[in-house]
């Protein structure tokens, strides 16, 4: 297992400055003094400096040094690189290339000794001395450099911008995959981790900047449709020369070439050139075998623990003996991608996104909220259950004639995934003025889901300037869930308040799937273009539960039914949207566009539940949790946009007028609802490429967010007997603004880099809960909406190399805070959230031999409650890790160690948790095939931690997890020989480094 590297948030865009007062900004010292707001306002500032200092300063004169390359004849050379090495080490200082008639031009030199080095592909390379220091009027002519055309072998001290790491754009920024290292054999997620920016978690989910990735397309094309997971977990490494990390725009924005605001952070991986063509691929088995592990669930809750009649046993693997078994297959051609892949394990590792298949669970809102913590939480990590997978898809993509207009991309994925998980939780929860509880909770759950998943994503030119896309996703899913929960909760003093049991398990069927037309038509020869876009959603949800329950105590809410509940539930939903909208775009002067549009949409659902109490043969329907609920949501909506685009950036912006219409029924009762509301919704974007190396974007947008069915429809859900929850159909819109900036520098001389954002969220009418709490703990919990909320959060990430030691150092700050109200016993209670996060990682730069790294992360956490002030808490959390990988020719020994160390104080003495891997590698077969061993969890520590902070509790979570096996596991490498292998250059690969 590779961890995912805890660079700060990086966003695409642009590279940073390098100067020392932009890094000390950003710096994690003086923003972890701050235990408010200054943390915040530090990095903004440093944000603000680092963008307004155009340089570095420095106190000295600049030079700059011209000339012409020219060949044999005298004819000049467009394209050389010209290079300036500082003496005495060869370190890049500055370079450039030659234009059209062979002319140069460096500047920004400082006074010194220099080697300057001409380099040009098929000609032999130019060094010689230059020195500086008396120069006259600060310029120096070298004339002509002639070069000679020769084959011969660049040397080790040659620079080219093959290696440069980052290309900075307006609005993608680059990395060069030959300058990150990876182990042979790596898959993409083991290059993207090593990427400044780029942060990949244990479940393979990826955020770039701060931003979820939701798309990972290949060479611009879609890879089984958007599961960001498949292609990075499927593909080699070695397969791609660049990685690009932009926003994609929507179909809709593509037509008219102005941003809309749906945008979707998005990584484009670049293949090779000899990956284009051809076939590549792999296909490996292994088995493994348990190492014993008598371990016991730790820390608090045993007495609750130890109500399970039943347990999973050693807790090892999902089905026993651990085996893992893997195929990808690619055939590609420069029109052509064809992909196969398939995979089945029980040791976690599922190599697709787990998203569809999860989203029915049989109780995904159970206990959620409100000091409940919970639902299933089923994530893909190795620290979250025991999980047993099965996935099969084929993806095929094809560009029609040559011509890029007109493609079609489809996609289908069989995937079953069984899960299970025994976890505790240990709650403190806010109950009201000076009330307080400690909940403990132990929850055993299983589930079993199968999805199949079609999509479809297609282009066809019917004339120039004539274009239709179409794209389609169907989803049919499977789950069973069977959750067995006991609850114990206590006040603050330590009384007994209630004790509560419930056995609960679901099985439900979905069927889903939507469409989008998007058309466009040039009307003249100025650009001016109409586009048309119809969309159309609809599902289909059948779930059928059964509900068993008990609580002990003095049970004083009568929703909680005191006594045994025994019940079977029944929920079926429908819900159909569609939408039409036209607009027409208009080219304006000076690389202007404005566009004009209108739309109407509507959202039609209805959603029925039965519920029947079981007395032994008995079945009576229950009308206080019975219902049913329909509603349709109108919009229309009218506005313009504006975009000015050039060289030096882009502007954006426009304002919406939206109305939207609620009519409501619910069943059984004979009550309507009818709410209608008008918003103004305006939007602006601005991107600067301030120069080569840095990059300066703002946005600012707007949104409405409606009710969801579940908190508008009056239904009783008492799936958490002690936690019951009824909707309320009076809930208005949130209204949110948004203010994100971003700044990225990379300076390609010194190679150091930094990259910042900052984003800022106000929410008003915000939909949030009110809490009614009885004496003995029992709640009752609608949705309300209550006034504004707020959340802030920032980043910044400087990474820069240590010559003097053969390293490399990233630096990583992040900051979050957040405020949100609600309700207790109809008293308003202020939360407050404040984190702060810093991490440090240190590694070697030239890996030839080895690749070494170690780092730290702290998080510091601030919560504060207005209504119990004794329940404020501040805690630290913090994980040390490190990794060693020793290269004995086609030997490969790794190891790592990974010590998450949690506070003491919050929650009592706890185990805090090592996770320690090593694996043998051996290639064999000239280096097509592979032999791996690898000992996992060497400690038997294994575990998955959380922490949760909400308006209403702080909760720690424990997971038993996957844990000690052993496994070998046989690999062979399909396709050319220069698919196999690890990135970098050279056998080691060589980052940084000049």
């Amino acid at each position: 297992m590779r961890r995912g590297r805890r660079h700060g948030h990086l966003r695409p865009g642009a590279a940073t400055a390098a100067c020392p007062g932009a890094a000390t900004a950003a710096c994690p010292g003086a923003a972890l003094r701050a235990r408010t707001g200054f943390g915040l306002a530090l990095l903004v500032g440093g944000l603000l400096l680092a963008g307004l200092s155009p340089r570095p300063l420095h106190a000295q004169e600049e030079y700059t040094v011209s000339g012409v390359i020219a060949d044999t004849d005298g004819a000049g050379l467009s394209g050389a690189m010209v290079v300036a090495l500082a003496k005495p080490d060869s370190v890049l200082t500055r370079f450039t290339t030659s234009g059209g008639d062979g002319a140069f031009a460096l500047g920004g030199l400082g006074p010194g000794e220099y080697i300057l080095q001409v380099t040009l592909l098929g000609h032999g390379t130019i060094r010689q001395d230059l020195s500086l220091a008396g120069a006259d009027a600060n310029r120096l002519n070298v004339g002509t450099i002639t070069l000679e055309v020769l084959a011969v072998e660049v040397d080790p001290l040659v620079v080219t911008l093959d290696h440069v790491p980052f290309l900075n754009r307006r609005d993608t920024l680059g990395y060069n995959a030959l300058a990150f290292r990876t182990r042979p054999n790596a898959t993409v997620e083991d290059l993207l981790r090593q990427m400044p920016g780029i942060e990949v978690e244990n479940d393979g989910s990826i955020t770039a900047q701060g931003e979820d990735v939701e798309n990972v397309l290949v060479d611009g094309r879609e890879f089984f449709g958007s599961d960001p997971k498949i292609a990075t977990q499927n593909l080699p490494a070695a397969a791609v020369e660049r990685v690009q990390v932009y926003d994609k725009e929507s179909d809709m924005a593509e037509f008219t070439g102005i941003a809309d605001g749906e945008e979707e952070r998005t990584i484009n991986l670049e293949l090779k050139e000899e990956a284009r063509t051809g076939y590549f691929g792999r296909t490996s088995g292994g088995l493994g075998a348990d190492m014993e592990n008598t371990s016991a669930a730790p820390g608090f809750g045993e007495s609750v623990a130890e109500r399970f009649s039943a347990r999973s046993g050693s807790g090892t693997v999902a089905g026993g003996i651990p085996y893992a078994g893997r195929l990808s297959l690619n055939r590609f051609t420069p029109t052509t991608q064809l992909a196969l892949i398939g995979s089945a394990n029980n040791v976690n590792q599922a190599g697709f996104g787990w998203g569809d298949i999860m989203s029915f669970t049989g109780g995904g809102d159970f206990g959620r909220g409100g000091g409940g913590g919970g639902g299933l939480d089923v994530a893909g990590g190795r620290d979250d259950g025991l999980t047993e997978s099965l996935a099969l898809g084929l993806n095929a993509s094809h560009d029609f004639g040559g011509n890029d207009d007109t493609w079609i991309r489809t996609s289908y994925f069989l995937s079953t995934l069984d899960n299970f998980q025994n976890e505790t939780r240990r709650q403190e929860q806010l109950l009201g003025t000076n009330a307080s509880s400690l909940l403990d909770r132990a929850t055993r759950t299983e589930t079993e889901n199968s999805s199949h998943r079609l999509n479809l994503n297609s282009q066809f030119t019917l004339s120039e300037g004539h274009e239709l896309r179409l794209r389609g996703n169907l989803n049919a899913r499977t789950s069973l869930l069977d959750r067995i929960d006991f609850q114990d909760t206590r006040s603050g003093t330590g009384q007994f308040l209630t004790t509560a049991a419930t056995n609960y398990d679901a099985d439900g069927d979905d069927l889903g799937g939507d469409a989008r037309l998007t058309w466009r038509k040039r009307l003249s020869d100025n650009g001016r273009s109409l586009v048309a876009e119809a969309r159309v959603n609809v599902s289909d949800s059948d779930r059928l539960t059964n509900l068993a329950s008990t609580i002990t105590g003095n049970v004083e809410n009568p929703r909680a039914q005191a006594g045994d509940v025994l019940q079977e539930q029944t929920n079926v939903g429908q819900t159909l949207t569609h939408s039409v909208r036209l607009s027409m775009t208009q080219p304006m002067p000076a690389g202007s566009v404005v566009e004009v549009y209108g739309e109407r949409s509507a959202t039609a659902e209805d959603e029925n539940q039965s519920v029947f109490d079981i007395e032994g043969d008995l079945r009576t329907r229950n009308p206080l949790l019975s219902s049913g609920f329909e509603r349709t949501y109108s919009y229309l909506r009218g506005g313009f946009r504006f975009n000015r685009t050039s060289e030096a950036g882009r502007l954006v912006f426009g304002l919406r007028v939206q109305g939207s219409n609620l009519e409501g029924t619910i069943l059984d009762r004979s009550e309507e609802i009818s709410n209608g509301y008008t918003h103004v919704l305006p939007n602006a974007e601005y991107r600067m490429q301030l120069d080569d190396m840095r990059t300066l974007q703002f946005r600012y947008s707007t949104n409405t967010r409606e009710p969801r069915m579940t908190d508008l429809q009056p239904f009783v859900d008492n799936r958490d007997p002690l936690r019951i929850r009824v909707g309320n159909p009076d809930l208005r819109p949130e209204y949110t603004h948004r203010l994100r900036t971003e700044y990225r520098f990379f300076d390609t001389f010194s190679f150091v880099n930094l990259f910042t954002y900052a984003n800022l969220s106000l929410t008003t009418n915000d939909i949030s809960q009110s809490r009614t709490v009885t004496e003995r703990g029992l709640q009752t919990i609608s949705p309300v909406n209550l006034g504004q909320s707020w959340s802030a959060n920032g980043g910044a990430s400087f990474g820069t190399p240590l010559r003097w030691m053969g390293g490399q150092v990233d630096l990583n700050y992040n900051l979050s805070y957040s405020s949100s109200h609600e309700f207790v016993n109809q008293v308003e209670n202020q939360s407050q959230s404040l984190a702060h996060t810093v991490g440090i990682e240190l590694e070697n730069r030239a890996k030839e031999d080895y690749d070494v790294r170690a780092g730290a992360k702290f998080t510091f956490s601030d919560v504060s409650y207005s209504l119990n002030d004794e329940l404020n808490e501040d805690y630290l959390n913090s994980t040390l890790y490190g990794s060693a990988d020793v290269y004995l020719g086609p030997w490969t020994l790794a190891t790592e160690l990974q010590y998450r160390r949690y506070d003491q104080d919050l929650f009592g003495p706890g185990r805090n948790v090592a996770l320690w891997e090593a694996s043998l590698h051996r290639r064999i077969l000239n280096d097509r095939a592979e032999l791996r061993l690898v000992a996992f969890d060497l400690l038997g520590q294994n575990q998955g931690v959380s922490y949760t902070n909400s308006p209403g509790f702080i909760q720690e979570r424990r997971v038993e997890s996957l844990t000690q096996y052993v496994m070998l596991n046989f690999t062979w490498y399909l396709g050319s020989r220069s698919m196999v292998g690890g990135g970098g250059r050279g056998r080691g690969g060589d980052r940084f480094r000049k």
